[in-house]
């Protein structure tokens, strides 16, 4: 009978058969978001598989700063999926490894939730995470996301986001349309913020219908969990995490800030920005050319300047699940320096990219204002033709 060692040595051997083309170009490195940080890379991993050194492979924490964002396979001039490769290298860490840096802590933690609940809980996670000892860098951005949290179950916020719809359909009137909507994990937990999404859309005279009881896409789980979200028709999703999970399980997905933008340019509608300029973050699960090219849009209707340093600046790793734990990335660094030394904000289409770029920031001491899209962008209340969004409270 084959024991663990031998069902070990028998995947890692599949494992570098696949990988047997790689001339180790670097290729797959230079392309990864999250490169400037990692201490192997996906480069230094396959050499790793390609000599065996298999306790060497399942003991690097680069296994678990891989976000899954695929540009190592696209990039990859032997056809190798490398992202598969490291997909496959962290399910057998699972079975056999041992670390314990905080983003495998986080992954096991959600995975375990997702198990058994729809939705992910900050507030569990965070409490959860602490009892491994992996203690928030920035415990300010914790403190807030907490509370924000804690207040959802108060019996006055539990109806905040249903009375917020309604009031977009009002404020869209009878020419609106109706887009069917993913809001996901993070953005139920921020009362206001889901709110403001509902009442920006409104405001393009959109009415966002949420999926009751969606559940979580899975994506930050970097692992197979329950789906309760099976639509037959396209979803628009206000998270590119949650766009590319969708995706991946056969859901076809959209970005609602495209889809708004998209609107607001066919019918004349002019947009008001919060400064004169900004500098995008798309995030690494973004496709990056359309993210940027639909922010760049809404900007010409805002009549607000965006401000590109080097393409993959903006699209360099945030830190994902442990960007809170880890602290601020090299690419958080380098962009949040290039911000501040244009005098402009920050704007992002992704809520844990808004707020590991806020911790960052914090952490650095750079006075760099960070927005989530709608907190930026907005229908002008002058344009004919626009809905004025309805108030929050």
């Amino acid at each position: 009978m084959p024991t663990c060692a031998d069902t070990l040595v028998a995947e890692l051997e599949k494992l570098a058969e696949e990988c047997r083309l790689c001339y180790q170009c670097g290729q797959c490195t230079s392309s990864c978001p999250n490169g400037r940080d990692l201490s192997r890379g996906p480069r230094r991993l396959v050499r790793l598989v390609l000599a065996g050194e298999i306790e060497a492979a399942l003991a690097s924490d680069d296994l678990w700063r891989c976000t899954g964002c695929g540009a190592c396979t696209d990039a990859c001039r032997m056809d190798i999926d490398v992202a598969g490769v490291l997909a496959r290298l962290r399910a057998l860490e699972r079975a056999n490894g041992a670390v314990r840096c905080p983003e495998r802590s986080a992954a096991e933690v959600k995975k375990r939730r997702l198990d058994r609940y729809r939705r992910i809980d900050n507030l569990v996670f965070g409490a959860t995470m602490a009892g491994r000892g992996h203690v928030p860098r920035d415990l300010v951005g914790a403190a807030e996301a907490g509370f924000k949290a804690a207040t959802q179950v108060l019996p006055r916020r539990r109806g905040a986001a249903a009375a917020a719809a309604r009031r977009a359909a009002t404020a869209a009137g009878p020419g609106g349309v109706t887009l069917p909507f993913y809001a996901g994990c993070s953005l139920p937990q921020d009362g206001a913020l889901h709110a403001l999404v509902h009442e920006v859309a409104a405001g393009f005279g959109v009415l966002l219908d949420e999926a009751p009881g969606a559940g979580c896409c899975g994506h930050p789980s970097r692992g197979t969990v329950p789906s309760y979200f099976r639509p037959a028709d396209l979803v628009f999703t206000a998270c590119p995490a949650c766009d590319a999970s969708l995706e991946k399980a056969g859901i076809a997905t959209a970005p609602v800030w495209g889809a708004l933008t998209e609107r607001a340019r066919r019918r004349g509608l002019a947009l008001r920005g919060a400064a004169p300029a900004f500098v995008p973050y798309v995030g690494c699960l973004a496709a990056r050319d359309a993210a940027l090219a639909a922010l760049a849009e809404a900007g010409d209707l805002a009549g607000v300047e965006m401000r590109l340093d080097f393409p993959s600046l903006h699209s360099a790793c945030c830190g994902a699940l442990g960007g809170m734990y880890r602290g601020a990335t090299s690419g958080s660094l380098r962009l949040l320096r290039f911000a501040a030394g244009q005098g402009a904000p920050l704007v992002s289409p992704c809520v844990l990219c808004r707020d590991n770029l806020r911790s960052a920031a914090r952490q650095l001491k750079l006075p760099v204002p960070v927005y989530f899209w709608p907190e930026f962008f907005a229908v002008r209340r002058d344009t004919p033709g626009g809905c004025d969004p309805c108030p929050t409270t």
